[in-house]
């Protein structure tokens, strides 16, 4: 065996070790919590030593950041390539269209059996119990995605101001969340119970109930006005 070829082979080790501490950290902390979760549970679950841990991420605490980061990295990816797509094969897009492809991008991640759970529980641990920098939420995770929507929004939507499309796009994300919440609720009851309406019924109908709200919050002069403050941003 070569030098390089050994070189090569202990990169590749480490790497897929690296990943193995990520699978196991974002499968205990989502579970458990950073608290609850120790670095050798990690390690244990990852099988290997617990100083890779401190090699690989420098400690528990930055592990957590990196296992939190990379997982809004990756649901933003999915969404963001979602509404893009979108956008790029139907330029002519009605608002209706788009906002039934905004709601399916931004589920989609989240009802993932595997994944979503996974960054469903993480986020909602976050919220209660803040350990991260806001901006890492705001700055990665909302600010990236929103900016992609507002944009498509200017193309499909009636006129307003962005201050207005954002607000608009959050009472959305509002009922989406909602939405999901009920549907895990249901789904999970003892006694079987589930919602009556399917999935895909409901966003139509939330679909259908933000475009009438966007209309009617639609308002040319305030659009102009607020452009001509601000300028071309």
């Amino acid at each position: 065996m070569t030098e390089a070829t050994a070189e090569s082979n202990d990169r590749q080790a480490s790497s897929e070790t690296r990943k193995r501490i990520l699978a196991a950290a974002e499968k205990l902390f989502s579970k458990n919590g950073l608290d609850a979760t120790s670095v050798r549970d990690i390690t244990t679950e990852a099988d290997c030593n617990v100083a890779s841990v401190n090699y690989h991420f420098g400690g528990k605490d930055a592990l957590y950041r990196e296992t939190f980061r990379s997982l809004l990295l990756e649901i933003n990816e999915r969404r963001i390539g979602a509404i893009q797509r979108t956008m790029t094969a139907n330029p002519n897009i009605s608002l209706e269209e788009f906002l039934e492809a905004f709601a399916n991008a931004f589920m989609e991640p989240i009802i993932d059996a595997s994944r979503g759970r996974l960054f469903t529980s993480f986020f909602a641990r976050e919220m209660i119990d803040p350990r991260l920098p806001p901006e890492i939420i705001v700055d990665e995770f909302i600010r990236p995605f929103m900016a992609v929507s507002i944009d498509a929004m200017k193309q499909v939507g009636p006129a307003m101001a962005d201050p207005d499309r954002l607000m608009c796009l959050m009472s959305l994300i509002g009922q989406l969340v909602q939405l999901h919440h009920a549907e895990r609720l249901f789904r999970d009851s003892r006694r079987g119970h589930g919602v009556p309406i399917t999935l895909e019924d409901q966003i139509r109908h939330i679909v259908r109930f933000s475009a009438g709200g966007m209309h009617a919050c639609a308002s040319p002069n305030s659009a102009r006005e607020h452009d001509e403050v601000h300028g071309d941003q």
